[in-house]
């Protein structure tokens, strides 16, 4: 007599390869996540393209973090994108820099974002900047969109206040 597998086993052995690739799906389809420890971060996004937008942060005592001087002070800019696929955030539909605020410091922060260098064409480049408060969960303060057209280009995002507890509020173009 030949032995033939029950179909109860062959159904469980399909179930349980079908839940290992499930698995191993789950496992690789969601982007890897990096925490990122300080009371505020700004970010700005612009499009994908060879376009090279910069972030500058200044603090309340004047002094400014961009590329040149990525770390000063409590800031941190931690990434230098500069519109090339080698410099992006892997496959992001996105350029991104941001910088990050270690320790809150009170009074007037500025935002600008300068296009260092474009790529031939007219149409103006679209560049979001957020304020991003850290602390606890991750939420967005404020957002914005710039639009830059020439190279050489900056302009003030925005301004913020941040008070004596550390509450980012006074939100302001001037």
């Amino acid at each position: 007599m030949r032995w033939r597998p029950l179909p109860a086993f062959a159904a469980i052995d399909f179930l349980s390869c079908l839940l290992v690739v499930f698995v191993a799906v789950a496992l690789t389809s969601s982007p890897p996540q990096v925490k990122t420890y300080g009371d505020y971060a700004v970010v700005i996004t612009w499009p994908k393209g060879q376009n090279d937008v910069d972030l500058y942060l200044r603090d309340p005592s004047g002094e400014t973090s961009y590329f040149e001087k990525p770390q000063v002070g409590a800031m941190q800019l931690e990434h230098d994108d500069l519109g090339t696929a080698k410099t992006s955030y892997g496959r992001s539909k996105q350029h991104q820099e941001r910088t990050v605020v270690r320790s809150a410091k009170p009074g007037q922060w500025i935002a600008n974002v300068s296009l260092y260098s474009r790529d031939s064409g007219t149409n103006p480049i679209p560049v979001a900047v957020t304020l991003w408060d850290l602390r606890g969960n991750d939420r967005a303060v404020y957002s914005d969109t710039e639009d830059l057209s020439r190279q050489g280009e900056e302009k003030t995002a925005f301004r913020f206040t941040i008070d004596g507890s550390g509450k980012a509020g006074g939100i302001s173009h001037l």
